[in-house]
């Protein structure tokens, strides 16, 4: 992201040149699209440490999170993670072809195959997720105490809860 300006740079042409514009809402939206693209450049980066694209990573860590056998339909995936329906069939695809996912019959669903973790794919996410904890706790860390990182998860929790409660989009 160094060929890009600062959050700074941004919000000071804002402020010299469409003064109106900068609200303390949109300042914090900027601020929060900006961390945003930070840490998704530096998990996407991981994944690809750990041989992952950043949309295998999230499926393999959606299914990690979900109880015994740690399987999803297709449908239950794509609607947990950011991926486009066809995207979700190549990714598929090739953690099916790593090892990392099995797709069974769905009993339920005969038109449907459920995706399921095997145990590589189970060890490839924790290994992957410990990492980008690692991560997470390096750049806040390195920016924020303790307190303010409790406070930053309480406002942003609180936030996303109202905004989504209340269907504001």
């Amino acid at each position: 992201m160094t060929d890009r300006l600062s959050l700074e740079e941004i919000l000071m042409q804002i402020r010299q040149n469409w003064p109106e514009a900068e609200t303390p809402e949109t300042t914090a939206m900027l601020g929060i699209i900006r961390l945003r693209d930070i840490v998704m450049d530096a998990t996407r980066q991981l994944a690809a440490d750990f041989g992952l694209t950043q949309a295998g990573f999230e499926v393999l860590t959606t299914l990690r999170a979900q109880p015994e056998p740690r399987r999803l339909t297709p449908t239950e995936l794509y609607r947990a993670v950011l991926i486009t329906s066809g995207g979700m069939t190549k990714v598929l695809k090739q953690l099916e072809s790593e090892g990392l996912i099995t797709r069974e019959d769905d009993p339920n669903d005969l038109r449907s195959r459920a995706v399921v973790l095997t145990e590589a794919g189970a060890r490839q996410a924790e290994a992957a997720m410990a990492a980008v904890n690692e991560q997470d706790k390096r750049l806040l860390g390195g920016a924020l105490s303790d307190d303010q990182i409790n406070r930053l998860v309480t406002v942003l929790l609180q936030t996303a809860r109202r905004v989504e409660g209340a269907g504001i989009t």
